[in-house]
């Protein structure tokens, strides 16, 4: 599988003209959306969730590539990051193994279960913010397209062959 292709403005050059990269640019940035919602902390996050909504708008927001359509994924993103901290404050207390009777009464050690709440979330987060750099990217590789597109228009033979 091809990997996902960068957005024009974090390219530098040297696969595509300058020219190239501009009108890619200019088409993606078509395709983005409004952004003036990005910023507004959902309330119902835990404090920790908002904590880490806030931090991912401020360091995705200088690459200039977030949108209003980004915002879910934000949102489960940074929820995922507070229940892994949470899991990890369980397991820091209680220790990774705890002391469980089987149906016999005997005690025995097993897996502390905040072990594999940590673990789902870790699913969904490595999920999430796959999204999170491929929706940029995939709004970069349809801006390519469009810009492929157009040439193909332009393109006096292509022209010819369809009349």
């Amino acid at each position: 599988m091809a990997p996902a292709r960068k957005p024009a403005s974090l390219k530098k050059g040297k696969s595509e003209s300058k020219e190239q990269l501009k009108i890619r640019e200019e088409a993606e940035k078509q395709l983005i959306g409004n952004v003036d919602l990005i910023k507004i902390v959902p309330d119902y996050l835990d404090e920790l969730a908002q904590f880490y909504y806030r931090f991912l708008v401020t360091e995705l927001e200088i690459s200039d590539i977030l949108s209003n359509l980004d915002i879910p994924l934000l949102e489960q993103t940074a929820d995922s990051l507070s229940k892994m901290r949470q899991a990890d404050d369980i397991i820091n207390r209680s220790g990774l193994l705890i002391d469980q009777l089987d149906r016999y009464g005997n005690s025995q050690l097993k897996e502390h279960p905040a072990i594999s709440i940590k673990q789902k979330y870790l699913n969904q987060f490595r999920a999430l913010s796959q999204q999170l750099g491929l929706s940029p990217a995939s709004r970069a590789q349809l801006a390519g397209m469009k810009v492929a597109l157009k040439e193909d228009e332009d393109d006096p033979l292509l022209q010819l062959l369809r009349s």
